[in-house]
């Protein structure tokens, strides 16, 4: 399955990416000013060098002669432990050099520089030439100066840029998760909701984005509500209409099969009188789930069932037709306590026994045992079920391979409450360390 896509990491990298590359392009606009600058002003310093070394050059040149031109070339040496990004020559009328610096490179073009300034070679010149003596100056500017102070300009912009970053990314997340918290809460509210709990939601906390989400959310909780409210209570009064009837017909089954006493039609008033009880036993069992989909069973607080467990087992005991079959187990005297009503863990252990008791082996008995504080199974001998009716067990209305009667709701509301009160249900056939039988066990 796809995982789906986080609002707040695709809009932390974009901004990131937005950001970095609105930097990157910043970087290079201001490259190329500073590439512009960096012209300008070295052009300005070729050319305020050449006007100023000139004149002096003349009246070296001037003085060393005494009036005769130079035969050979003067250097002219640098001072010791200074270097120099320029370097420079002095040509006479004729263009031949007479003198130059000592630190001249090879590659320097030593005639046809033109006055002014000139690229040749990959190498920056500025010439002037005094038009009174005939004498004039080259300047050469080392060929990687430029390009040198322009990278360092350029890294002094980018070298923040790797440092923000990180710190980048955890304030534009930060800020993102700051402002989806809104919408953390929307889900927080719209996951309390479920069948036990449709209140509407508190809409005018939330911003103004999702205002009308929860408007939405809201109307449709009160509609789903108003629905479920009349499917619960028709269901609810159907089951409850149907005690009276059932049990006045049911009594008069019972009579009429008195009367007959082995009569011609005491086969037929038997059918009557269990197909009444069948449906006494049913109507009973759509009350208890129309009750359960209410959200009955659970509770907040922990509440002490061992007052309700030994009540039940009293209850089963004093039925002559089952006598002392059921039977509770608690050696280690252990006071069960669970999140559900009292009402609810009637329902569901009554349901679990009665199940025992229909689908167990004849006059065998059912073990309820109490495991600890929050556990407890009930028990009891018999065949073994397959996997595959395990599986199915749980769900209304399924029932295993019996004849036995029953109306296949009592282990699904059993398992219902449980789950309802976030337990665990699980079913074993045969029972744990045992060959044979049917267990429930329960964990609060």
């Amino acid at each position: 399955m796809k995982t789906p896509f986080s609002i707040a990491k695709r809009l932390t990298l974009g901004l990131v990416i937005g950001v970095v590359c609105f930097w990157l392009g910043a970087a290079m606009i201001a490259g190329l000013v500073v590439r512009h600058e960096l012209d300008e002003a070295f052009d300005q310093s070729l050319e305020q060098a050449a006007i100023r070394l000139l004149p002096l050059a003349i009246h070296d040149l001037e003085e060393l002669a005494e009036g005769e031109e130079p035969e050979n070339e003067y250097r002219i040496a640098s001072l010791e432990n200074f270097s120099s990004n320029f370097a420079y020559y002095i040509r006479d009328a004729n263009g031949r050099r007479i003198a130059l610096s000592d630190d001249l490179q090879a590659n320097i073009v030593s005639s046809g520089v033109p006055d002014g300034f000139s690229n040749i070679d990959n190498v920056r010149y500025f010439a002037v030439t005094d038009p009174e003596s005939g004498y004039g100056i080259v300047i050469a500017e080392r060929s990687n100066h430029r390009s040198e102070a322009l990278w360092e300009s350029i890294l002094a912009l980018l070298l923040p840029l790797a440092a923000l970053v990180p710190l980048m990314v955890l304030g534009i997340w930060y800020a993102i998760k700051h402002a989806m918290k809104p919408v953390a809460k929307l889900q927080s509210d719209i996951s309390e909701r479920d069948g036990s709990n449709l209140s509407p939601l508190t809409t005018n906390v939330y911003p103004r984005e999702l205002a009308p989400i929860a408007d939405e959310i809201a109307s449709l909780l009160d509609r789903l509500g108003r629905a479920l409210n009349s499917e619960r209570a028709f269901a609810a009064k159907s089951a409850h209409e149907l005690r009276t009837p059932l049990a006045g017909a049911l009594a008069q089954a019972q009579r009429l099969s008195i009367e007959l006493a082995d009569g011609k039609g005491q086969k037929r008033a038997d059918d009557i009188e269990k197909s009444l009880r069948h449906l006494s036993d049913l109507s009973e069992k759509l009350l208890q789930f129309s009750r359960l989909e209410a959200g009955f069973a659970k509770t907040d607080q922990d509440e002490n069932l061992m007052p309700v467990l030994s009540l039940i087992i009293k209850d089963f005991s004093s039925n002559s037709k089952i006598g002392d079959r059921v039977v509770l187990i608690n050696p280690d005297d252990h006071q069960f306590s669970a999140g559900l009503t009292k009402d609810a863990f009637a329902i569901l252990l009554r349901n679990l026994i009665e199940n025992a008791l229909i689908h167990g082996a004849a006059e065998k008995t059912v073990r309820v045992e109490v495991l600890d504080k929050s556990s407890i199974s009930v028990s009891n001998e018999g065949a073994v079920v397959s996997e595959e009716v395990l599986e199915r067990l749980g769900l209304p209305f399924e029932r295993g391979e019996t004849s036995a009667e029953g109306t296949g709701l009592g282990l699904s509301i059993a398992k219902s409450i449980v789950e309802q009160c976030d337990g665990s249900f699980d079913i074993y056939s045969p029972r744990r360390e045992k060959t044979d039988g049917f267990e429930v066990h329960i964990q609060f």
